[in-house]
């Protein structure tokens, strides 16, 4: 009797793991599927001159000098590598990881992460938005779902990434693409980007030498349903391709007041621009 329910518990529990394995190989083949549609477009035409930043801001035209050199092509994507470090609760360890990232500003993106949690174990983490639909997907051991989530707030959570992660393609910025540019003193700029139905504007700090510094925008946080400050702290750029784009970077929600938590460090060490 003991043996046999020893192997319908066997049993049991290769199906579930086959079930879930099922499941990951649904979800990897929809995410490839996106990746691909976020990379179709023809190859850049238009080369970046400094005529194109003439009229704009003192300000936007000291960034936009800085972060692309002339005669780069004025790209429409940009496939990311980074490690870094996440904490998902305030009161949580760091938590170190390694990602790839697609982003085609206007468009959406896809994050693809893994994160170490104790010893062997490790969690899986796609976020994406494409289309409308933003989707978080946490997974222990890549296998065994945690978070599967997907609804108006994740989406709109999900755009406002898109919106901030722009600052990964400076391209994003020109008046071309739709940006709109106001100046607010010396040191600070808005600038307003839109993807789908939500248009938001960033806050740029950008120092003497054009230099990004920090990227503030009021941002959607899903599990309290209202818009509030999320940013980044920029502590080192790197030039990729003719582009100079922030490489080192922290930040979270609440930022610049007394509940900020800084929830992600993120180094890039590699950018592909087309």
């Amino acid at each position: 009797m003991i043996g046999t329910l020893t192997v319908a518990l066997a049993v049991l529990v290769f199906l579930t793991v086959v079930a879930f394995w099922v499941l990951r190989l649904v979800d990897d083949s929809r995410m490839n599927r996106i990746w691909s549609s976020l990379q179709i477009s023809g190859k850049p035409e238009a080369l970046f001159s400094p005529e194109m930043v003439e009229g704009l801001p003192d300000l936007a035209q000291r960034y936009l000098l800085h972060a692309i050199q002339s005669g780069t092509p004025l790209a429409r994507r940009v496939e990311l590598k980074m490690s870094g470090s996440i904490k998902p609760k305030d009161d949580g360890p760091w938590m170190p990881l390694q990602a790839t990232q697609i982003l085609t500003p206007g468009r959406g993106f896809i994050w693809k992460a893994e994160a170490k949690a104790a010893g062997p174990v490790f969690m899986s983490v796609t976020d994406h938005y494409a289309a409308g639909e933003g989707r978080m997907r946490v997974a222990l051991l890549g296998l065994f779902p945690m978070v599967n989530a997907s609804n108006p707030d994740i989406a709109r959570s999900a755009a406002g990434r898109l919106l901030g992660e722009s600052c990964w393609l400076p391209a994003a910025f020109l008046p071309e693409y739709g940006a709109v540019w106001h100046e607010v003193d010396s040191l600070h700029a808005e600038v307003t980007l839109t993807v789908d139905d939500l248009t938001a504007p960033l806050t740029l700090t950008i120092d003497e030498e054009g230099r990004l510094k920090e990227v503030v925008l009021p941002r959607w946080k899903d599990d309290i349903k209202a818009f509030v400050p999320f940013g980044v702290a920029i502590g080192e750029e790197q030039a990729f391709g003719g582009y100079t784009i922030p490489s080192r970077v922290r930040g979270g929600w609440w930022y610049g007041g007394e509940r900020y938590s800084e929830f992600v460090r993120f180094t890039i060490e590699q950018a592909v621009f087309y």
